[in-house]
């Protein structure tokens, strides 16, 4: 059998140099292959960085309310009789003394007048009686008897007037009607409890309740105390604002004019209370609101946008860009939360530039394209600068 040599008319020591030839061939065309597709270098990262705000602000508390009508008054008959009249529409605003019912008044229309000629008959006997006293043609005890049969006649005739003046039931304050509870022409009797006829409320001004729990209770006490307050919340003079749904910040200012002694042994919070002018009538006695009161002195703070903070297991972080324009990962502490903004109290400088928009694709040491924004300061209720 010949060999390949001779088969193929090649050498071995040939065959053998054009493999190593093949093989390095192949090497250089696969380093060529991955010098055209190493990967262009990252462009920078488009930001927007603003240095942190300071302004003054000061530390509230907020809290659940409800809204609750000054005064609330359930009128009622007090003597029998038809009614007669209703002089208002339901719902409607009344003024105080406005005439709002009217019971049939004829019987005590009688009453009076006949008490009136009763007592007129007793004023001429005492008259009469004084008289003879004075010429000693009658006794001391017939004086007396006519003084008493006077009085009585005088008393007799305030008590006819009494009854007359119930059959008008006026409204006791200013304040909005609800709707009629009795029809006319129906009987008004006799009843150990009244008869409810409608109710009245007081809407100007009007009270919003709310409660705080024992855990918001010491956390105000001990921050009152570390900032050497008097007292966190004090009647007549701490302002609360006040927010419906809807309502964009607190728009609605009172005074706190109540707090409870001692927290409630069934719900453990302790009950407090302001009152509103409520001028504009927005606030609707049953509505839900939500209460922000202050408490301690103002102080100056460092606010960043709450939306530029994020967190992880290590904790609250923001995006900041160094001198050579990359991004860094610092990690801050927070205080309170004021609108849009909140408080840094640990971890920033005043000219640091932090990454307000374009974080969310940010990494630590990535090279940026800032552009530079703006913090503004946050409108605070009850704060003018």
């Amino acid at each position: 059998m010949r060999s390949l040599s001779h088969a193929t008319g090649i050498s071995l020591n040939r065959l053998a140099r054009l493999s190593v030839a093949a093989i390095v061939g192949l090497v250089v065309l696969s380093l060529a292959g991955c010098e055209k597709h190493e990967p262009p270098a990252r462009a920078p990262i488009k930001v927007t960085v603003a240095q942190p705000v300071t302004q003054a602000v000061q530390d509230y508390i907020t809290l659940d309310g409800t809204i609750s009508p000054l005064l609330r008054v359930n009128l009622e008959a007090r003597v029998p009789g038809y009614l007669r009249q209703i002089l208002f529409k339901d719902g409607a605003a009344v003024k105080e003394n406005d005439l709002l019912f009217v019971i049939e008044q004829d019987q005590y229309q009688q009453e009076v007048d006949l008490n009136k000629a009763i007592f007129e008959q007793a004023q001429i006997e005492f008259d009469r009686q004084s008289t003879l006293l004075a010429q000693k043609a009658t006794s001391q005890a017939a004086v007396d008897s006519a003084r008493s049969q006077l009085q009585q006649a005088q008393a007799n005739l305030a008590l006819a007037n009494i009854n007359l003046g119930y059959t008008e039931v006026r409204a006791p304050f200013d304040g909005v009607m609800g709707r009629h509870l009795i029809d006319v022409g129906n009987y008004l009797g006799n009843s150990p409890d009244g008869i409810k006829l409608a109710e009245i409320r007081q809407l100007q001004p009007l009270y919003v309740y709310f409660s705080m729990s024992e855990t918001e209770l010491l956390r105000l006490k001990r921050s009152s105390n570390e900032a050497g307050a008097p007292g966190a919340l004090q009647v007549g003079k701490t302002r609360v604002y006040a927010a419906l749904q809807g309502d964009e910040g607190f728009p609605h200012e009172g005074v706190l004019d109540f707090v409870a002694s001692d927290l409630s042994t069934e719900t453990g919070a302790l009950e407090l209370r302001a009152v509103f002018d409520n001028t504009a009538n927005r606030l609707v006695p049953g509505m839900y609101a939500r209460v922000l009161a202050y408490y301690g002195s103002q102080r100056q703070a460092m606010l960043v946008p709450f939306a530029a903070v994020m967190r992880d297991q290590q904790g609250a972080f923001v995006y900041t860009v160094d001198a050579d324009k990359k991004a860094q990962r610092t990690n801050i502490t927070l205080g309170q939360r004021f609108g849009a903004l909140v408080e840094v109290t640990k971890g920033l400088g005043p000219t640091d530039q932090v990454v307000i928009n374009g974080f969310v694709t940010l990494s630590a040491g990535a090279g940026v394209d800032a552009e530079t924004g703006k913090v503004e300061p946050v409108k605070l209720p009850g704060h003018d600068d």
